[in-house]
Protein backbone atom coordinates (compact mmCIF):
# COMPACT_ATOMS: atom_id res chain seq x y z
CA UNK A 1 0.00 0.00 0.00
CA UNK A 2 1.10 3.17 -1.07
CA UNK A 3 0.68 6.21 1.65
CA UNK A 4 -0.18 9.42 0.35
CA UNK A 5 1.70 12.35 1.47
CA UNK A 6 0.03 15.82 2.16
CA UNK A 7 3.07 17.97 1.94
CA UNK A 8 3.13 20.44 -0.97
CA UNK A 9 6.14 22.44 -2.35
CA UNK A 10 5.37 25.81 -0.56
CA UNK A 11 5.46 23.58 2.94
CA UNK A 12 9.15 22.71 2.42
CA UNK A 13 11.97 24.14 4.42
CA UNK A 14 14.01 26.44 2.28
CA UNK A 15 17.92 25.82 2.32
CA UNK A 16 20.99 27.88 2.62
CA UNK A 17 21.16 27.38 -1.00
CA UNK A 18 17.77 28.60 -1.72
CA UNK A 19 18.53 31.41 0.60
CA UNK A 20 21.42 32.31 -1.36
CA UNK A 21 19.89 32.59 -4.65
CA UNK A 22 16.87 33.97 -3.39
CA UNK A 23 18.74 37.01 -2.25
CA UNK A 24 21.18 37.50 -4.90
CA UNK A 25 17.97 37.59 -6.98
CA UNK A 26 15.89 40.19 -4.73
CA UNK A 27 19.53 42.20 -4.87
CA UNK A 28 19.36 42.33 -8.51
CA UNK A 29 15.67 43.29 -8.66
CA UNK A 30 16.44 45.89 -5.93
CA UNK A 31 19.24 47.31 -7.67
CA UNK A 32 18.15 47.64 -11.03
CA UNK A 33 14.40 49.43 -9.45
CA UNK A 34 16.60 51.39 -7.56
CA UNK A 35 15.15 50.61 -4.35
CA UNK A 36 16.46 49.87 -0.78
CA UNK A 37 15.87 46.03 0.51
CA UNK A 38 14.32 47.40 3.67
CA UNK A 39 11.84 49.28 1.97
CA UNK A 40 7.88 47.31 2.01
CA UNK A 41 8.66 47.29 -1.82
CA UNK A 42 11.24 45.44 -1.75
CA UNK A 43 9.87 42.90 0.76
CA UNK A 44 6.67 42.56 -1.64
CA UNK A 45 9.38 42.11 -4.02
CA UNK A 46 10.99 39.32 -1.78
CA UNK A 47 7.53 37.30 -0.74
CA UNK A 48 6.88 36.72 -4.58
CA UNK A 49 10.26 35.78 -5.40
CA UNK A 50 9.79 32.90 -2.66
CA UNK A 51 6.06 32.15 -3.69
CA UNK A 52 7.76 31.94 -7.47
CA UNK A 53 10.36 29.53 -6.31
CA UNK A 54 8.48 27.64 -4.36
CA UNK A 55 6.19 27.08 -7.31
CA UNK A 56 9.13 25.29 -9.07
CA UNK A 57 11.14 28.25 -10.78
CA UNK A 58 14.09 28.05 -9.79
CA UNK A 59 16.65 30.25 -12.65
CA UNK A 60 17.70 32.88 -10.57
CA UNK A 61 17.14 34.96 -14.16
CA UNK A 62 13.48 33.93 -14.76
CA UNK A 63 13.14 34.46 -11.36
CA UNK A 64 14.37 37.88 -11.39
CA UNK A 65 12.12 38.61 -14.92
CA UNK A 66 8.74 37.22 -13.46
CA UNK A 67 8.99 39.14 -10.20
CA UNK A 68 9.70 42.56 -12.53
CA UNK A 69 6.43 41.56 -14.14
CA UNK A 70 4.80 41.75 -10.75
CA UNK A 71 5.58 45.01 -9.97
Amino acid sequence: MMLRSSIHPHDLPLFSEDLDLLSQVLDKVCDERGLVRTTPEAERIGAVIIQLYRQGVRDGGKLADLAKTYL
